[in-house]
């Protein structure tokens, strides 16, 4: 990862980030989408939700290789290899969270280390450093674990909690968090959730960063 293509100073957009690695035949940079915080700084998207116009119930490839709108600035899912590259390509980074929940309330979760394996661990959550924020350390519980989709069951369930919860995460026994869940789901169904914050978030943002 070279910092040159990300800004510097804080700014919003989609900026082309070099990762030679993704494609070793035809290098080519992915766009990535940079977002703004007004307390935290400038951070590389990952993961964005906000009107339920793009389905996360998806499979393994599609997980692996991103899916979704970004380059509009709709929702999207940046893709686990592109991910765990980032994190693996020097460097320590830190995850940022921020979900607002039914109440409209808006929360925020940091973790001072983020780390995801390659394909070949299944995009284990493999780092996971120091919680703060004003939701609780929900995420806690997906540390070491794999990822699971509708196809590809890695969790701690003895079924798919994938299936269960009908979008791809880092689940271990279900329910403490998962933020790719439904968008809308059923009165009292769990969609977007992080357990004892919300169950049906509205809206919701994963970012990294280089420390």
């Amino acid at each position: 990862m070279h910092h040159h293509h990300l800004p510097r100073r804080p700014s919003t957009g989609i900026f082309q980030l070099d990762l030679p690695t993704l494609s070793p035949t035809s290098p080519a940079p992915i766009p990535v989408l940079c977002g703004v915080t007004l307390a935290h700084g400038t951070w590389l998207v990952i993961q964005q939700r906000f009107d339920g116009s793009v389905d996360f119930n998806r499979n393994w490839t599609e997980y692996r290789n991103g899916f979704g709108a970004m380059a509009s600035f709709g929702e999207f899912w940046l893709g686990l290899e592109p991910i765990s590259q980032i994190t693996r390509s020097g460097g320590e980074f830190e995850l940022m969270v921020e979900l607002k929940n039914e109440a409209g309330e808006y929360g925020w979760a940091r973790y001072a280390r983020f780390g995801v394996d390659g394909e070949g661990g299944k995009y284990q959550l493999a780092e996971l450093g120091e919680f703060s924020g004003t939701m609780g350390d929900c995420m806690g519980n997906s540390g070491g674990m794999k990822f699971t989709t509708v196809d590809s069951d890695n969790d701690n369930w003895s079924r798919n909690c994938a299936q269960h919860y009908l979008g791809g995460w880092w689940y271990n026994s279900c329910v403490f968090n998962n933020l790719n869940g439904l968008f809308q789901p059923k009165p009292g169904g769990y969609g977007i959730h992080w357990n004892g914050w919300t169950k049906a978030a509205t809206y919701s943002r994963m970012m990294i960063r280089r420390k």
